[in-house]
Order: structure tokens, then C-alpha cells, then sequence
């Protein structure tokens, strides 16, 4: 496996009327990276590309070297997904939720979820349709950390977000990176963000992605 989280080795296919072409990447534990480009370029298409087990494409999907068309729900274990296209179930609270969906996980710790929401400042009773965008991603974000993702992908989870909500998110996302074997990929607008806050970025345009290269270097070059 050679240490990679993610692996994409010539993705090229077709969803939903957009298409993606040879699109390639190898993310490594302990680091934060982006994908950034204007709407339309195709950066929520690839998150779902990863996500979906009826996505179409050659080429090949890996995390923790398990093939996501073949073992889509072992796969599905280990991801985390944050973003507000995320579905939960609206009427009950952020604990039900947790009760209920976590049964769908081999390993979903409860006392885990609890903590993370409590560092949050979230509570765990409130029904979710009546949780804010940024109480939300949070919950969104204890539940992945309560069935132990390796892999977190964040699409637009800071948009229209405050500075304190900046904060907090990516201080639990580093404290996650120092203690547990896993990356963060996530797709953003905000190049200040991306040059302070992620350690690599990709730009992607019109289905295609770049390179990645040092977060900061691109934001002084003034690429993105």
C-alpha cells in the first residue's frame, strides 16, 4: 500500500453530464489537501465520483489499497464525508442519528461521538434540522471521527463559515492528523484558507486536475 490513503490512477468517465479525464492523485496520512477552481470545474463531481459505488470511469479508485468498485462498503467504513449535500435523518437529534446510522459501521464508538461533539460545542440532542449550517458540519464531522475514518473529505464544509468556525474545524482536523493514520481532501474557494490552513493543493479546470504542490507556493504565485 506503500502508506497512501487515497489513490487515483487514470479516473476518466462521465456523471451526471460532466465529464472528468485522467485524473490522478496519491494522498499520504498527516496532511490536509485541497482542490480548488472556479464553479463548474468539476471538484464536487470528484468527491462523488469517489463516493458513489454507480459511478462510471476507467481507471482506478483506491483507499488503503482496497479497490472502491469492488469493496465499496468496506471502503465506505473508513470514509468520512462532510459536506452540506450530506443526507441525515432531519427529525431526529444529532444522538439518534449517531444511534441509528452508526449501526451501519463495524466499529461506531458512541463515547467517542459524545466527546467530539462536547469539544465542539454542539449537543447532541438537538434535532438536526434545527442545527445550524456550522452545527451541522460539525456533528457531521463527530460522526465520521466516532466510526474511526481514515479518509476525510470535506466539499465546501467552510463556505460563508466565520473565523471561529475556521478555527475550530481545522484544529480538530490537525488534532486528528497528529493522532490517527489518516489525510483530509477538501474542496474550497478561499485561497488565504487553502495557503494557511492545508499542507498541498490541486487546481482543477474543466474536469481535469493538476498537480499538487505546496499550499503556500501556489498562493504565492498567485495560482487558483
Amino acid at each position: 500500500m506503500d502508506n497512501i490513503v487515497l489513490e487515483l490512477k487514470g479516473v476518466t468517465g462521465k456523471r451526471k453530464g460532466f465529464r472528468f479525464t485522467d485524473i490522478n492523485m496519491s494522498l499520504k496520512p498527516g496532511f490536509i489537501y485541497a482542490v480548488t477552481g472556479r464553479n463548474g470545474a468539476g471538484k464536487t463531481t470528484l468527491m462523488n465520483c469517489i463516493l458513489s459505488e454507480k459511478s462510471r470511469y476507467s481507471g482506478q479508485i483506491c483507499v488503503l489499497g482496497t479497490d472502491v468498485r469492488r469493496n465499496h462498503a468496506n471502503v465506505m467504513q473508513v470514509t468520512g464525508f462532510i459536506s452540506e449535500d450530506n443526507n441525515f435523518l432531519e427529525l431526529r437529534t444529532g444522538e439518534q442519528n449517531a444511534s441509528i446510522l452508526g449501526l451501519l459501521y463495524e466499529d461506531f464508538d458512541m463515547e467517542l461521538f459524545y466527546g467530539s461533539m462536547k469539544k465542539m460545542g454542539v449537543s447532541p440532542g438537538k434535532t438536526y434540522w434545527r442545527m445550524s449550517r456550522g452545527e451541522k458540519m460539525k456533528f457531521q464531522l463527530a460522526f465520521a471521527i466516532a466510526h474511526k475514518s481514515r479518509l476525510y473529505l470535506l466539499d465546501e464544509a467552510t463556505a460563508g463559515m466565520d473565523a471561529v468556525f475556521r478555527i475550530e474545524l481545522f484544529d480538530m482536523l490537525r488534532e486528528l492528523l497528529i493522532n490517527e493514520e489518516c489525510c483530509v481532501l477538501m474542496t474550497s474557494h478561499n485561497m488565504t484558507e487553502i495557503s494557511k490552513q492545508t499542507d498541498y493543493v490541486a487546481v482543477m479546470d474543466n474536469g481535469r486536475l493538476g498537480k499538487f504542490a505546496e499550499s503556500i507556493e501556489v498562493m504565492d504565485n498567485g495560482e487558483g
